[in-house]
C-alpha cells in the first residue's frame, strides 16, 4: 500500500526550544511514520528552526508562559492526522518499532497507546538503559483531548473524561530518551525549573497526589531526602488505590530511607510495597539487597528468587534495567559467595554476565570466585563454553586473567591462540600449593550496599520522563517481555541448579537472543606472534619464581608487557601508578594463597583474597 493510500495519518507534535543538538536525530527517527510534523517553538535562538524546516515541519511560534500543557495544546490545534504522536527533541523512535507503531495506528478501536520509554545514561543509543517506563504517547486526534498541568502535563485524564469507556493499549513500541543523561540535566537547569513550576501547581492544588509525587522526585534528585519523604507521605495520603504510580511511591520511600540511614524503615516500606505489588521485581530485588546487607541470608535468597521468578517487570510498572534479571542474578551470586557456595556463585555470575549488556565487572567477579575456589584451571574452558561472544577476543580475555593474577589460565589462553598448546606452566602457580577454599563464613564485598548489586538509585536518572503520566494501565491488555530461557544443564560444574527457579534455573552456555554472534575474524589479535610468544615466556618465568622470592618488579614487568595492552581489561593499558598498585595486590594475593592450610590461617587468608580490590575495567 502506498504512503498516500495509507490511513490513518499520524501527526507528530512537539514543543522545542534550542534543541539544535538533538532535533535532527528525533525527526529522522520518524521518517516514514509521521505524515506531518508540527513543531511548537517557544523561543529558540540557535539552529532549531532551520533544522525543523529542512525536514518540512510546520512551525508554530508560541511565547513561553511557563505552562507546558498550553504549549502542547497549541500544536494539537494545528494537527490534521487521525492520530497524535508526541515526542520530545531529546528522544528518538526505535527503528525496530516503526512497524508496530504503524500497526497500532490501524487499530481505531483504541483511543490511545502507551509506549515504552527507555531512559539512557548517556546521550547515545549505545549508552546503557537505566529505566524503562510506560508513557501514553499516541492518541486519537479529537478536539476534546487536550493536555492539562503546567508541568508533567497529562492527556489521559481528558481522554477518560471525554470517553469513559476509552480503550488504551500498552504497546511494546520503544522510544529512546536522552534528556536526563549525565550532564544534560545540569546544563538545562531542569531541576530548578521543575521545582518552581511544581510549587506553583501545588499552591493551586495542594492535594494533588501526582504533583506531590513529582515534587518528591525533584527533591530526591537534589539529595534532599527529608523533603522528598514528606511529599511521598502526602502523595500516598491523597492517591487513589488504583493510581498507577503508587508502586513508585513505595520504591522511592525505600530509596529515601536508605539514603537517610534508616535501614529498618526502608525494609518496612519494601515489605509493604511487596505486599501490594507482588509482581513488581524491583521491590523484591531491593528487599533482597537490604536483607543481604543485614546478614539475613535465607530471607534475602527468597527475595531474590521471587524477583527472578517474575523476571522482566510487567510493562505497567516503571522499572530499572536488570532488576529481575541480570542484576538480581549478580546479587544472588554475591549472597552465595558470602555463604561459601562457590559453585552457585559461579553459576549466578555466569548467568548475569550472559544477560548483562555490559558484563565486564561481572566477568571480573566470576574470575575471582573461581580463582579463590581453586578452580583457575577451569577458567579458559568455562568462559569459552558459557560466554563465547565475550571471550572470543583472546587478548582481552588474557588481559582479564592477567589483571586477576591467573597466570596459568592466561598462559593457556595465549598458548592456544599461538599454537603453543602444551605450555609447561604449573596450574595456578601459588594456587596449587593451597587448598583454602572459603566456606561458611561471610565474605565482604562492595556489592552488599543497595546501590551496588541493585543499582538502587539508577532510576532517578529519568526524573521527569518517569513521571509524565499518572494513568498507566494495568491488567489484561498488558504485553510482557520474555527472557530467553536458560535451557537444560551443561556438562560438569555447569549442571549446578540456579537458585532463581523457573526457566532460567540451569546454565546451558547459550546467550540470550539480544546478542549477535561474533565471527572469529572479528576477534582482535596480539601485536604479533613474537609479542605473544614473549609474553608467554615471561608468564612461565614469573610463575616459576617461589612466592617467598617473588618481587613487585616481577609482576610489574608482566603487567606492562605490550601484548597485555587491551583497552578494557589489560593492566598495561592503565597508567604506571595503576599497574604498580595492581602488582602489589597480586603479590599479596599469591602470598596469601601460599599459606598452608595446616597453619590454621588458610580460611582467613581465602576470605581476605576475596576482599582485595577488584581490577577496574577501563582503568
Amino acid at each position: 500500500m502506498s504512503r498516500l493510500q495509507r490511513k490513518p495519518l499520524i501527526s507528530l507534535c512537539m514543543i522545542v526550544r534550542n534543541e539544535a543538538d538533538t532535533l535532527a536525530r528525533c525527526l529522522t527517527s520518524v521518517h516514514g511514520i509521521a505524515d506531518e510534523l508540527i513543531i511548537v517553538d517557544t523561543g529558540s535562538t540557535d539552529a532549531t528552526l532551520a533544522i525543523a524546516r529542512s525536514f518540512g515541519a510546520r512551525i508554530v511560534s508560541y511565547p513561553w508562559t511557563g505552562d507546558f500543557a498550553a504549549a502542547r495544546n497549541a500544536g494539537l490545534e494545528q494537527a490534521r492526522g487521525t492520530w497524535i504522536l508526541v515526542l520530545d527533541a531529546d528522544e528518538e523512535l526505535d527503528a525496530q518499532s516503526k512497524g508496530e507503531l504503524l500497526l497500532c495506528a490501524e487499530h481505531t478501536e483504541y483511543e490511545a497507546f502507551f509506549v515504552r520509554i527507555h531512559n539512557h545514561k548517556g546521550t547515545a543509543f549505545s549508552s546503557p538503559v537505566i529505566t524503562v517506563n510506560p508513557i501514553l504517547r499516541m492518541f486519537r486526534n479529537r478536539p476534546q483531548y487536550r493536555f492539562s498541568g503546567i508541568i508533567h502535563e497529562q492527556i489521559a485524564a481528558a481522554i477518560v473524561e471525554a470517553t469513559p469507556a476509552a480503550a488504551m493499549h500498552l504497546s511494546t513500541v520503544s522510544v529512546h530518551h536522552y534528556g536526563y543523561a549525565d550532564g544534560v540535566v545540569a546544563k538545562k537547569d531542569k531541576i530548578s525549573r521543575n521545582l518552581s513550576l511544581l510549587k506553583e501547581q501545588l499552591r493551586l492544588n495542594p492535594r494533588d497526589a501526582f504533583h506531590q509525587f513529582n515534587t518528591a522526585v525533584e527533591y530526591m534528585r537534589l539529595g534532599d531526602y527529608t523533603q522528598a519523604l514528606e511529599h511521598i507521605r502526602l502523595s500516598l495520603a491523597e492517591a487513589e488505590p488504583d493510581t498507577s504510580f503508587i508502586h513508585l511511591l513505595y520504591k522511592y520511600e525505600v530509596r529515601c530511607r536508605i539514603m537517610s540511614g534508616d535501614q529498618p524503615g526502608a525494609l518496612d516500606a519494601c515489605i509493604r510495597g511487596c505486599t501490594l505489588f507482588p509482581d513488581y521485581p524491583d521491590l523484591h530485588h531491593i528487599k533482597g539487597v537490604l536483607l543481604l546487607q543485614a546478614g539475613a541470608f535465607a530471607a534475602a535468597r527468597q527475595a531474590f528468587r521471587q524477583a527472578l521468578e517474575i523476571g522482566v517487570s510487567p510493562p505497567g510498572y516503571h522499572t530499572e534495567s536488570g532488576l529481575g534479571t541480570y542484576l538480581t542474578y549478580a546479587a544472588l551470586g554475591q549472597l552465595c559467595q558470602e555463604t561459601g557456595e562457590a559453585g552457585e556463585a559461579m553459576a549466578c555470575y555466569t548467568r548475569a554476565a550472559q544477560l548483562h549488556p555490559a558484563p565486564a565487572p561481572l566477568l571480573v567477579r566470576l574470575v575471582r570466585i573461581m580463582k579463590c575456589a581453586g578452580r583457575e584451571h577451569e577458567l579458559p574452558g568455562w568462559l569459552k563454553e558459557h560466554l563465547p561472544q565475550l571471550t572470543a577476543d583472546v587478548p582481552r580475555l588474557a588481559g582479564l586473567l592477567l589483571a586477576e593474577g591467573c597466570l596459568a589460565a592466561a598462559a593457556k589462553v595465549i598458548g592456544a591462540s599461538t599454537g603453543a598448546a602444551d605450555v609447561d606452566i604449573p596450574d595456578g602457580g601459588a594456587e596449587t600449593r593451597n587448598a583454602n577454599t572459603p566456606r561458611g563464613e561471610s565474605e565482604v564485598s562492595d556489592m552488599r550496599a543497595p546501590g551496588g548489586a541493585g543499582a538502587a538509585d539508577a532510576d532517578l536518572q529519568d526524573g521527569g520522563a518517569e513521571t509524565r503520566n499518572a494513568n498507566t494501565p494495568r491488567g489484561d491488555a498488558e504485553v510482557t517481555d520474555i527472557c530467553s530461557p536458560g535451557g537444560a544443564g551443561a556438562a560438569g560444574a555447569a549442571d549446578a541448579v540456579m537458585p532463581g527457579g523457573g526457566a532460567e534455573t540451569r546454565l546451558d552456555g547459550k546467550l540470550p537472543a539480544v546478542y549477535e554472534a561474533v565471527p572469529e575474524s572479528a576477534s582482535s589479535v596480539f601485536p604479533s606472534d613474537d609479542a605473544a610468544a614473549d609474553l608467554l615466556r615471561l608468564l612461565q618465568r614469573v610463575n616459576a619464581v617461589p612466592v617467598d622470592q617473588l618481587q613487585h618488579q616481577d609482576i610489574t614487568l608482566l603487567l606492562s608487557h605490550p601484548a597485555a595492552c587491551v583497552p578494557e581489561y589489560g593492566p598495561s593499558a592503565a597508567g604506571p601508578a595503576s599497574r604498580s598498585s595492581r602488582a602489589w595486590l597480586l603479590l599479596a594475593d599469591r602470598m596469601l594463597a601460599a599459606l598452608p592450610a595446616a597453619s590454621g590461617l588458610g580460611p582467613a587468608a581465602a576470605r581476605v583474597r576475596l576482599t582485595l580490590p577488584l581490577p577496574r575495567t577501563g582503568e
